[in-house]
């Protein structure tokens, strides 16, 4: 690939650049926004391969780094008065040209100032064949044109494990969505910290993938889209895995202001997924091992950790319990708890093999977990009344549920 295209007429023409997506971090040590990382992402026209750059600048010591796909193709070590820019070009494609450009503050209209001096992401800018970045069309995604929708049975395709949203006193919203690929697969975990200040916080496997800072529209008002389509909905893409497995999140908000969270997995709702038979064993979860690339499994209260995964069958996990597995379930629908199951389905104060159906382990597996922490809090508050005193160890062994919700 040259990275030109003869047209009509025979005139050589750049091809196009596409957006993946743009994040920034604030990475400084003792002051996180006194240094920043930004890493714009894009694909050419012509090619499905992903390119990233990575600038690195510290507004203390004003010193700069630019990476492309890893590799160090720029530095400036030293202040330099009025804007400072760096061009480069991708070998595949080199007759497109690139430049990063950082403003200057003092060389700004007063307007411009004020809104650099709240929100200091506005300084960088990014040019791909002449065009700023937020001028620059998106990639299509891979699968989003697909009509229809399948219950997967390939081991290749993705099936849904469990699905829960919480809300805290703040009225901040996680979301979290287990999934595996194929029936014997690794289970993966993908998280969304949805907060009231507008920020987002985009996880997977313990793996921070985004993390959008706090909005201020009055801030931006001629840098963004102002129509509702582009307003009211907030995107995030990820591949996965060597596949390239496409996750696609979605924030999508209705009329009287509720929230709405989406995941699409290959293209395929979730809510159109088949469930695997199992789901982990209560207060487990998936943590990407960067030593070997894989994902291990980790106990919330005992630390303790373990490569095969920890499972249990759906049917004997108080499935009844668990949270809708429609991952476009706004925040105001949450699972009603059952008190009875919570009572009746497992002796929480048996630590026993037995107690769980499963073989000799070495450790013994925490108490069943049956319910979110809101389900859970009702369940405790509301105790039988008419119970008798042989009934009060019942009642009181729910507080183990609290501790490692």
């Amino acid at each position: 690939m040259t990275g030109v295209d003869l047209g009509d007429d025979g005139v050589l023409a750049a091809v196009d650049v596409l957006r993946v997506g743009l994040e920034i971090e604030n990475i400084g040590e003792r002051v996180p926004s006194s240094k920043k990382r930004l890493s714009w992402r894009f694909v050419f026209a012509d090619s499905e391969e992903v390119h990233t750059v990575t600038l690195e600048h510290s507004r203390v010591s004003f010193k700069k780094r630019v990476r492309l796909d890893g590799k160090r193709i720029g530095a400036s070590e030293v202040y330099t008065s009025g804007p400072w820019s760096f061009d480069f070009t991708v070998e595949t494609h080199p007759f497109v040209p690139f430049q990063i450009l950082i403003k200057d503050l003092n060389s700004l209209g007063l307007l411009e100032r004020a809104r650099a001096n709240l929100n200091p992401d506005i300084l960088y800018a990014f040019y791909a064949n002449g065009k700023v970045w937020e001028s620059l069309s998106d990639r299509s995604l891979k699968y989003e044109n697909q009509l229809g929708s399948v219950r997967w049975s390939s081991i290749t395709y993705c099936r849904r494990v469990h699905f829960t949203v919480d809300v805290n006193e703040h009225k901040d919203v996680r979301v979290s969505w287990l999934f595996t690929f194929g029936q014997d697969g690794a289970v993966h975990q993908l998280m969304l910290e949805d907060c009231a200040d507008g920020s987002k916080i985009l996880v997977l496997d313990r793996t921070s993938l985004r993390h959008d800072q706090p909005t201020d529209d009055a801030l931006t008002l001629d840098l963004i889209d102002s129509s509702p389509s582009k307003k009211e909905a907030w995107m995030a893409q990820h591949l996965i895995g060597e596949e390239e497995h496409e996750l696609v999140v979605r924030v999508l908000n209705d009329r009287q202001g509720e929230a709405k969270y989406t995941l699409h997995i290959n293209g395929c709702a979730w809510e159109d997924m088949a469930e695997t038979d199992y789901v982990l064993q209560p207060g487990f979860y998936p943590v990407h091992s960067k030593s070997t690339g894989k994902v291990y499994y980790r106990e919330d209260a005992t630390k303790q950790t373990m490569w095969e995964k920890p499972i249990q069958p759906r049917k004997a996990s108080s499935a009844a319990t668990l949270p809708p597995q429609n991952s476009a379930s706004s925040i105001s629908q949450q699972g009603q708890p059952v008190v009875e199951d919570l009572v009746k389905s497992v002796d929480l104060l048996d630590f026993s093999n037995d107690s769980f159906g499963f073989g000799p382990t070495t450790t013994p597996p925490p108490p069943t977990d049956v319910a979110p922490k809101n389900e859970t809090s009702t369940t405790i508050a509301s105790p039988n009344p008419t119970a008798s005193a042989t009934d009060k160890p019942v009642v009181q062994q729910a507080a183990p549920i609290d501790l490692l919700a």
